[in-house]
């Protein structure tokens, strides 16, 4: 069985060290030492020569081993057997199944956070990485003004065991760099009334309207895991890109992690749509106020960059710009009669987007002490006044 993770150790006591979002440290939960992820650089560097070269057994296919899907330790969904890996904890010796974009994970036996470092080879291995600043708590404290806001949420979302589903999950983006061009044409119309003594004047203008510019695009996020839903992931931004790191995988201890599994080439239409929306959004504010607007003519697109070939003089339009990033969020998925529903948090913002249902019983029984009490309001004015 292979032995593919890693596991940070504390100087001081030899415990498994996690990341903390509130120190913002590596701290140890034994001895209560804390580190600057900085301080591992030998262990990081390790980890990188380790990737480059390949010097390390691959995961097994969990199919080989008799595991199903209901056997993955990051998600309770179902799996083909062919899409999960088997690999044993380096702590515990436990085995440990997971699908093939997991990257990081914890032992179901003994509880250490593993990042798998096959899942982080030098293909899939991250550029950019925020670390998680929301904790625990603060994500629970989330979770419960959430579901308290909404008077007939069902009971199953109010219950402990369902917080304790969350999970703390680094997901996959692409951060497009992108140079917009635009342009725009209308038609609108002023008016503009004045009166002096004996006239009132109305002055009536029409304007041919034409809008032109460029823009440049860093870092436009878009998730690249089949996994997680677009409209929620785009709906719990912005992230403060500011904050972006250089990956080290130790940012990875105590918390999920999957890789990509679609490439920048496959989500680029997404970006693409997002910088077209930005682009026309900045070109209509331009206009300014006039009656009758009527846009008569619109072109908005990226700039291509271009490079020169080494085999020619010609020059070549270049392909996709984007650095792969890893982005905290925090993720619960529940099935509640038969339907899906997602809450997720923003693990940097706190920013929360959910779709949480309304229980009928509890509507019902309201409506039912809402309908008693005005019956019983109405009869009893009626003996007062009759």
């Amino acid at each position: 069985m292979a032995e593919v993770n890693r596991i940070w150790k504390c100087p001081s006591c030899g415990g498994e060290l996690t990341w903390s979002p509130e120190r913002q440290k590596l701290i140890c939960p034994f001895c209560g030492s804390q580190y600057d992820i900085h301080e591992f650089e030998k262990q990081e560097q390790q980890v990188s020569q380790d990737l480059d070269q390949q010097q390390y057994e691959k995961g097994e296919e969990a199919a080989e081993y008799g595991y199903s899907g209901a056997d993955s330790a990051t998600d309770e969904s179902a799996y083909d057997p062919a899409d999960l890996r088997v690999y044993t904890c380096s702590s515990c010796g436990a085995q440990i199944v997971t699908d093939k974009t997991t990257a990081a994970t914890n032992c179901a036996f003994c509880g250490n956070p593993v990042v798998l470092t096959e899942q982080l080879d030098t293909e899939f291995r991250p550029k950019w990485i925020i670390p998680f600043k929301i904790n625990r708590q603060q994500m629970e404290s989330i979770y419960w003004d959430y579901v308290n806001s909404r008077p007939f949420t069902p009971g199953l979302f109010r219950s402990k065991s369902q917080i304790e589903k969350i999970k703390s999950v680094y997901l996959p983006f692409w951060l497009y760099n992108m140079d917009m061009q635009g342009e725009l044409a209308g038609r609108g119309e002023r008016t503009m009334t004045t009166a002096d003594a004996h006239f009132i004047y109305t002055t009536h203008q029409i304007y041919n309207i034409e809008r032109a510019g460029t823009l440049t695009l860093a870092r436009v996020p878009v998730d690249a895991s089949s996994h997680s839903p677009d409209d929620a992931m785009d709906s719990i931004e912005p992230y403060d890109l500011n904050e972006l790191v250089p990956f080290k995988a130790g940012y990875l201890s105590g918390f999920l992690a999957e890789r990509y599994d679609q490439n920048e080439t496959e989500c680029y239409p997404r970006a693409a749509r997002r910088a077209n929306a930005t682009m026309n959004t900045l070109l209509n504010q331009s206009i300014g106020a006039f009656a009758n607007l009527q846009i008569t003519g619109r072109n908005v697109g990226e700039i291509k960059r271009r490079q020169n070939t080494e085999d020619s003089q010609t020059q070549a339009v270049s392909g996709v710009r984007a650095d792969y990033a890893l982005l905290p969020v925090y993720l619960l998925f529940t099935k509640y009669n038969g339907q899906d529903y997602l809450f997720a948090v923003n693990g940097q913002t706190g920013k929360a987007v959910g779709d949480v249902p309304a229980s009928s019983g509890k509507m019902a029984a309201f409506f039912l002490i809402c309908f008693a009490i005005l019956t019983a309001v109405f009869c009893l004015l009626g003996h007062l006044f009759f």
